[in-house]
């Protein structure tokens, strides 16, 4: 398990061996494993922790290591008072006394030898008992965390570009941006394809150099809301432009209106489209480990074809026309500007 307590350490969750066996043995099991490093690192007896008032152990909590010759209700109230503290506690045991600290616990570990009460109790069983699957139901989790964030980016900026450009559009003097069936089709094809493209991203061991999200912390961070605000206003932006900013209208030659609102809905689904890619990775490269989720490309393959399918033979149902190969490359060289922006954006975050 030292590897494992190693690698659990690192992502900074803090491991505290709670056992029976008196405590040379536990210390020395400890050291061992390495949990025992610093002089700071406490080891207690039950005898010990009893004699300490909670907010004593509160005080010790952050440097306890060791607790040896525990007793059950050590072990409730280690859970207890470590969540006074605002912190997430994860909980192993196997017997039934282990059951009400499991029950307890933010997370209870149950091993899969142990007994069925603490099974119950538990809401994971690790089955082959070994520490190592712990620290990987960490990575797994924190990727699944990570995943709804990634979605929530992308979901956000397709909500928010397309209530800017439905508000700001009759301002401008155009009663109708995007009809309700484009947006129907738009909030189909990105809230059920996203999701499987952003539910596909693969587990990097790069999550487990983060620290542990607070309990407190909303879900939605200031980075993500300022990312969503940047590329949600640029696509609004270029998309209205395409109505009416004379310079970018007129790249589409002496065409109708129909054939413009036409090519403002081919920018608005490539443009979102591609802001996925942004969505998918803090990196300042988008597309970094893009080959390891071969879901994500080819949804955002698939919403590239349907789009394509919606505007060219959409016809009067989408209040579309079918545009030219020139136009389509209009629309995809401002679509696609929306992925330089956001990498402007994470170079200038980065420096802070």
């Amino acid at each position: 398990a030292a590897d494992a307590i190693h690698e659990v350490q690192n992502a900074g969750i803090q491991v505290v061996m709670v056992t029976g066996d008196r405590k040379e043995t536990a210390v020395a099991i400890a050291k061992e494993a390495g949990l025992l490093v610093n002089p700071e690192d406490v080891a207690l007896t039950s005898a010990e922790m009893a004699e300490k008032s909670d907010e004593e152990m509160k005080k010790i909590l952050p440097h306890l290591r060791v607790v040896a010759r525990a007793l059950p209700t050590d072990k409730s109230r280690l859970v207890r008072l470590a969540q006074e503290l605002e912190e997430v506690v994860g909980m192993t045991g196997d017997g039934v006394n282990d059951s009400p600290a499991l029950k307890k616990a933010d997370v209870g570990f149950a091993m899969g030898s142990g007994t069925e009460v603490a099974k119950e109790a538990g809401d994971i069983t690790i089955l082959d008992d070994n520490f190592s699957s712990i620290e990987k139901a960490i990575l797994y989790g924190r990727t699944m965390f990570k995943s709804i964030r990634k979605f929530l980016i992308f979901q956000l900026t397709v909500n928010v570009s397309a209530v800017l450009s439905c508000f700001i559009g009759p301002l401008l003097g155009e009663n109708v941006i995007l009809t309700v069936i484009q947006l129907l089709l738009i909030n189909l094809a990105m809230d059920t394809l996203a999701a499987i493209a952003f539910g596909s991203e693969p587990a990097l061991r790069e999550y487990m150099k983060d620290k542990p999200v607070p309990r407190n912390e909303s879900i939605v961070t200031k980075d993500m809301l300022i990312e969503v605000i940047i590329s949600a206003l640029y696509i609004t932006v270029i998309c209205l432009s395409i109505l009416f900013f004379a310079p970018i209208r007129n790249l589409f030659g002496d065409v109708d209106m129909t054939y413009l609102k036409s090519a403002l809905f081919a920018t608005f689904m490539m443009a979102i489209t591609f802001n996925g890619f942004n969505a998918r990775t803090a990196h300042i490269n988008p597309f970094e480990n893009l080959m390891r989720n071969k879901n994500f490309l080819l949804v955002m393959l698939s919403i590239f074809v349907m789009q394509f399918v919606f505007v060219t033979f959409g016809g009067e149902v989408l209040s579309v026309e079918s545009l030219s190969l020139k136009s389509w490359l209009i629309c995809l060289v401002l679509a696609f500007m929306v992925i330089p922006i956001d990498v402007v954006r994470k170079l200038l975050t980065a420096h802070k």
